[in-house]
């Protein structure tokens, strides 16, 4: 039963797909909070693998190399297991406790500071909202079912012979501290990430599929050769037949487009530009510039990951904010300018990812309320 038990837990630290049984046993035993204390020292060791200043001397290549996440999940799970067996005591070991050690009164307090779960708000075309919160009953919207399969995922489904007369359009918003997922008439995924907003027609109509987004998202197309898919965005369209793409579109940031696979076609204006897989085209003093990229590290996010390589410091903090929605303050500006590598979960808390970040020995912070707040860290 324990060696059973090792197994579901290295494969949950992995972001392994468990069973609908493994998925039970693993709630079940984490139901008991010296379980979630276990596995929370598991999820910093593989959280807090290292971070660090560009100021570092060191190799930053081999650095990254240690922190990057891992494609194949045998070598992260033999890592897992060698801490496993180091805090086996304290872990998997809990589960012989007596009943009266288990009544141990625990006292917990709420942080004020959590990390994002699946939030949204569904706008209809009737302009009647409805919040996006532990699954909806079916709805009927013209041309279209709406239901929720899952607690994290809206779907549409197109109702033959029931076309709208005029193209009828509902809009999804993902607060800060949000993420969905929806899946369109059409067949298409799209992943959401905080703090984002997206317009779509609830079936498609004419001869092309088109959708307006601002935020992020990442957007597994269906393919349909005859019927192209375009996302609007605030500076140029992006045009495909069938594809798989990340589109980061936030108020104040660069504009990047990320291919994972498949062709787009960026179209702004005259300008046509054509990107090919690991390619990322960011918008640039208004020219469109690309470079290669690994995208691994762009869409960690739709995998429940921050992953952050050589990034400024307010770059990092911002994008945690959206997240984790808190307030930043910055006591020493410089600090904005350090760069960063760092990996952790989505599902971290808040002071995990502080520790991370104060690892480099060059900054400091500490939360007061639901504000951040970062200074340079004094020399001894």
């Amino acid at each position: 039963m324990e060696k059973k038990l090792e197994e579901i837990i290295m494969k949950q630290l992995a972001s392994e797909i468990l069973s609908e049984d493994e998925k039970v046993c693993f709630e079940e035993w984490f139901k008991t909070p010296s379980h979630q204390r276990y596995f929370r020292e598991l999820s910093k060791f593989r959280s807090g693998v290292m971070a660090y200043s560009v100021k570092d001397k060191v190799d930053r290549k081999k650095a990254w190399n240690k922190v990057r996440p891992v494609r194949k999940i045998s070598r992260v799970r033999q890592v897992l297991k060698y801490a496993a067996i180091l805090l086996l005591p304290l872990g998997v070991g809990l589960l012989l406790l007596t009943r009266e050690q288990e009544k141990v009164q625990t006292v917990y307090v709420e942080p004020t500071v959590k990390p994002g779960g699946k939030l949204a708000v569904l706008t209809l075309s009737t302009g009647k909202q409805v919040e996006l919160v532990g699954g909806v009953s079916a709805i009927s919207e013209q041309g279209a079912e709406i239901s929720t399969l899952t607690d994290n995922e809206l779907v549409y489904k197109q109702v033959e012979n029931k076309m709208p007369v005029n193209e009828a359009y509902n809009t999804i918003t993902i607060p800060r501290g949000g993420e969905y997922r929806l899946v369109l008439a059409d067949g298409t995924t799209v992943w959401l990430n905080s703090d984002s907003y997206i317009r779509f027609p609830v079936a498609f109509s004419g001869d092309k599929r088109q959708v307006e987004l601002r935020g992020e998202a990442y957007f597994e197309v269906a393919k349909n050769v005859e019927k192209p898919f375009v996302v609007k965005i605030s500076d140029y369209d992006i045009r495909v037949t069938g594809t798989q793409f990340n589109v980061r579109n936030y108020s104040g940031e660069r504009v990047a487009t990320t291919l994972v696979e498949g062709s787009v076609q960026l179209e702004r204006g005259k300008e046509v530009l054509k990107m090919h897989p690991g390619q990322q085209a960011l918008l640039v003093d208004g020219q469109l510039v690309m470079k290669e990229v690994n995208v691994v590290d762009v869409i960690g996010w739709r995998d429940g990951t921050f992953s952050f390589k050589e990034v400024r410091l307010e770059d990092i903090i911002n994008e945690l904010a959206r997240w984790y929605d808190f307030d930043v303050y910055y006591q020493d500006t410089e600090v904005k300018n350090y760069h960063f590598t760092a990996w952790f979960r989505r599902n971290a808390s808040i002071a995990e990812v502080i520790e991370v970040l104060e690892k480099t020995k060059k900054i400091k912070m500490k939360l007061d309320g639901k504000t951040l707040i970062v200074q340079k860290k004094s020399i001894q």
